[in-house]
């Protein structure tokens, strides 16, 4: 089993800008998916304070 390395915080709400940006260029659409990945950021953020070991 990999151990998979989530992205950081800043990362996401680049991600977010980025994607909330390019719906006034493409598709409004990109709103949504703005939206989705800003209501992410608490989970990245929270995960390091409660690590989980992988069940064997």
């Amino acid at each position: 089993m990999k151990i998979v390395k989530m992205p950081r915080p800043m990362r996401m709400v680049w991600g977010s800008l980025v994607a909330y940006w390019l719906a006034g260029m493409i598709n409004p659409a990109f709103v949504a998916i703005a939206v989705m990945i800003a209501l992410f950021i608490p989970v990245f953020i929270v995960d390091p304070l409660f690590p989980s070991r992988p069940e064997n």
